[in-house]
C-alpha cells in the first residue's frame, strides 16, 4: 500500500516574513495616500485663494483703470486713500496687518446694476463713486459678531445720480462718510472673503524743483513705520501724508498708476487665526498666498 506524501506547508519564519512585507507595503500605501491628500489640499487651497484674489484685484483694477479726476486747478477732492478705522479688525494678536480704505470716482460699467440705458433704472450720468474697505465681519449675518466673522473685502458702488452730490467737495472722505458710510458694510456690498492684507501703492509722476526730467515716487499706504497714512488727490495738488508731515516734493505730481497687493488666507488659516496660538508671522508664512497687480490709471 502506497503512502501519500504530505505537501510541506509554510514555516513560521516564512509567515512572519510575508506579514512583515505586507505591513511595509500597507505603510507605504498609507504614506503615499497621505502625501497625495496633502498635495490635493494644498492645490485646492491655492486655486481657491487664486480665485478670491483674482476677483478682488480685478474689481479694484477695473475701477482704477477708469478713475475720474480733473486737474485744472480746482480745490475739489477726487480720491482719498487712508487707513481703515473700523474697530473690528480680527482676533486678538491676529488683526489685519495692513489695509487701505479707498474712495474715488470712476466710470464703472456696472452702475445701475449693469442696466445702463434701461428706462426707469438708468437715471443718467456716467461718473460713479466707489469705496473699498477690508474689515473683520460676519457678512452673512451682516453684523460685527466675531463668532462667524471672516476677513471681508467690501465694495460699495454709488450710482451717478447719488454720486453727483459729492462730485465737487473739498473733503471727499467727510462728505462720503456723511452720506454713504452707513451702507458701506451692507451684505449686498460684500465682494470676497479671507483677504488678510489689502495694500495700495500709487505711482506718482512729478518733476523735482529745479529739474526738467520727471521721476516716479512710490506712495505706499502702509500702517508700519515708513508708510504713507493718507493720500488726497485734489484738482490743484496731491497731498500725501507720512507720519506727522507731508511729502511736498510730489504736491504737483499726478497719479499715473497703482500697484494693488492682496494677501489671501486659506480656510484652514482662517480657522487657526481664530483658535490657535500661532503667531501672525507664522500664519502668513504657512497659510496664505500673496498676489500683486500693476494698473495704469488715466492721466487727467
Amino acid at each position: 500500500m502506497r503512502t501519500k506524501r504530505l505537501q510541506p506547508g509554510f514555516t513560521l519564519i516564512e509567515l512572519l516574513v510575508a506579514m512583515s512585507i505586507t505591513v511595509i507595503l500597507l505603510g507605504v500605501l498609507v504614506y503615499m495616500t497621505g502625501i497625495s491628500m496633502d498635495t490635493y489640499k494644498d492645490k485646492r487651497n491655492e486655486v481657491r485663494a487664486s480665485r478670491q484674489a483674482k476677483e478682488a484685484i480685478e474689481a479694484v483694477a477695473k475701477d482704477l483703470e477708469s478713475m475720474v479726476s480733473r486737474r485744472d486747478g480746482n480745490t475739489y477732492e477726487w480720491l482719498y486713500a487712508g487707513k481703515e478705522t473700523n474697530a473690528q479688525m480680527g482676533p486678538a494678536q491676529k488683526e489685519i496687518t495692513n489695509t487701505s480704505h479707498l474712495i474715488f470716482f470712476t466710470g464703472a460699467t456696472d452702475r445701475y446694476n449693469g442696466e445702463i440705458g434701461k428706462d426707469g433704472v438708468d437715471k443718467g450720468g456716467d461718473v460713479s463713486a466707489v469705496s473699498y474697505r477690508l474689515v473683520y465681519r460676519d457678512q452673512i449675518g451682516d453684523t460685527d459678531d466675531e463668532e462667524y466673522a471672516v476677513f471681508s473685502l467690501y465694495r460699495n458702488l454709488v450710482d451717478p445720480d447719488e454720486a453727483f452730490d459729492i462730485l465737487a467737495v473739498d473733503d471727499l472722505q467727510a462728505e462720503y462718510s456723511t452720506r454713504f458710510k452707513s451702507s458701506d458694510l451692507q451684505a449686498s456690498n460684500f465682494l470676497v472673503e479671507n483677504i488678510y492684507e489689502f495694500t495700495v501703492t500709487f505711482l506718482v509722476e512729478y518733476t523735482p524743483v529745479g529739474e526738467t526730467s520727471t521721476k516716479i515716487e512710490r506712495v505706499t499706504m502702509r500702517e508700519s513705520t515708513g508708510g504713507y497714512t493718507s493720500v488726497r488727490l485734489k484738482g490743484n495738488e496731491l497731498v500725501a501724508t507720512k507720519g506727522a508731515g507731508q511729502n511736498t516734493d510730489i504736491l504737483n505730481g499726478q497719479i499715473v498708476g497703482a500697484e494693488v497687493s492682496i494677501t489671501v488666507l486659506t480656510d484652514h488659516g482662517l480657522t487657526l487665526a481664530k483658535r490657535s496660538a500661532m503667531t501672525r508671522d507664522d500664519l502668513i508664512r504657512k497659510h496664505s498666498y500673496h498676489y500683486t497687480k500693476t494698473i495704469n490709471t488715466p492721466r487727467p
